[in-house]
């Protein structure tokens, strides 16, 4: 196959689900991407980027989370955040890693596209929304379309970027258990080179988006997943997969409640089956790992924060308690939907300085607490360095017990006490 009719080829299979707006460059040299699929069906709306390398060069940008890709209501200026499951993993894919819920890592073959996807809590057909990907100027005024796709469908799933296609057999389910079989194999004509050289089963599962739970592969008693082939053990279980031959997949998943009669079935470095039919019964009255996507508004952000808010400044306390455990300076889990509040009134500011002040109680020594007031300080400046804020806009200090909001002894004043102060200052 020569270089223009495998272009052609390929284009054919990405063939977006809507017409979007031209390809817009990237800061990843000779890379454009675009818009494909915007889209609200079975419980939630479905985005697609697409990637394409027009070098002769593999392209590789840099490392981002997924919570950085953002739809922004224009109408109401709510920001709209990826789903993410209650173990803190996003729906979405191909994922470099699970670091903070997933990071996508860009890395596009010569003359191929990749398609970047994830899904967001349901928005209604016709929002129109700017979508906000990092390495890129936004793509605005994009709207929400309804109903199926092209890119996507319940039989077939393309890998991405490279040429393979994974293609239903069956999903049987009975005894509490759903059982899938697949079939691998590459495109008639394509080397296959993937992202990684295993397949990892660790980063399979179902996803149901209408009741939003998601379903993993069951495991054996050893721990390890029930799914073949099986090469090593590591992780749970994985596999290097021989592409030049097709390859046949049996995974065990727990199954879904009887009531639930269709699927997302997701793949490592695939683009999703969507809607996947379910057959049989005998699944379990509950299970699965709930689900849900975050809408932001600044106002709503200022509020939850009770934020003060004056000409000069924006000032913000956060409750040490919610964020720390007693006597740590590690970030809790249960303190993430304070610091996306943060986020959201940081980045309405993007030319502020945000000075950063940790705060304990009186008791204690007071050269310990001044160190655990600075670490604790600085753990919120990394979480902020670490989803997009501008590193250069941050300090963190500690204050330790030198200035408190309270000057009782009573259990409440030392909670009062115990904070983490941010001064916003700027627009």
């Amino acid at each position: 196959m020569n270089a223009c009719s495998r272009l052609a080829v390929l284009a054919l299979l990405f063939a977006p689900a809507f017409a979007s707006a031209q390809p817009a460059e990237t800061e990843i040299p000779n890379v454009t991407a675009e818009v494909v699929e915007l889209r609200t069906s079975g419980g939630v709306t479905r985005l697609a980027i697409r990637y394409t390398n027009g070098g002769s060069e593999k392209a590789e940008g840099k490392t981002f989370w997924v919570g950085k890709i953002v739809l922004v209501d224009v109408k109401s200026k709510q920001k709209h955040l990826p789903i993410k499951d209650a173990n803190g993993l996003f729906v979405a894919g191909p994922l470099g890693d699970s670091i903070d819920g997933g990071r996508f890592s860009v890395k596009i073959p010569p003359g191929q596209p990749s398609v970047l996807w994830t899904c967001f809590d349901a928005l209604p057909a016709g929002t129109v929304v700017s979508v906000e990907v990092p390495q890129m100027f936004p793509f605005e005024d994009v709207v929400v379309t309804e109903g199926p796709g092209t890119l996507t469908s319940a039989t077939t799933a393309k890998s991405t970027p490279s040429m393979a296609v994974a293609t239903l057999v069956s999903a049987k389910r009975a005894d509490q258990a759903l059982k899938v079989r697949l079939k691998l194999a590459p495109e008639p004509g394509v080397t296959v080179s993937m992202r990684s050289p295993y397949f990892m089963y660790w980063w399979v599962s179902l996803f149901d988006p209408v009741n939003k739970r998601r379903y993993p592969l069951l495991k054996d008693a050893e721990g390890i997943f029930q799914a073949t082939p099986l090469g090593q053990k590591m992780d749970g279980g994985t596999f290097i997969p021989n592409w030049g031959e097709p390859i046949l997949m049996s995974l065990t998943f727990q199954a879904p409640p009887d009531d639930v009669t269709g699927v997302d079935l997701l793949l490592p470095d695939f683009l999703p089956f969507e809607g996947v039919a379910i057959t049989g019964e005998g699944g379990a009255a509950a299970g699965g790992i709930a689900a849900a996507g975050q809408t932001l508004g600044l106002e709503g952000a200022l509020k939850e924060l009770q934020a003060v808010v004056t000409p000069q400044e924006i000032k913000i306390d956060l409750s040490a308690d919610v964020l720390f455990d007693f006597d740590k300076s590690d970030l809790k889990p249960a303190a993430e939907t304070q610091l996306n509040n943060l986020l959201t009134v940081v980045n309405s500011r993007p030319n502020a300085s945000v000075a950063i002040e940790g705060h304990t109680d009186v008791r204690g020594d007071a050269p310990y607490n001044q160190a655990l007031s600075q670490r604790r300080a600085e753990s919120v400046r990394t979480w902020l360095a670490g989803h997009g804020v501008a590193a250069a806009r941050l300090t963190a200090t500690g204050a330790g017990e030198s200035r408190p909001v309270k000057t009782g002894t009573s259990e409440a004043d030392h909670q009062a006490n115990r904070r983490v102060e941010i001064r916003i200052k700027g627009s």
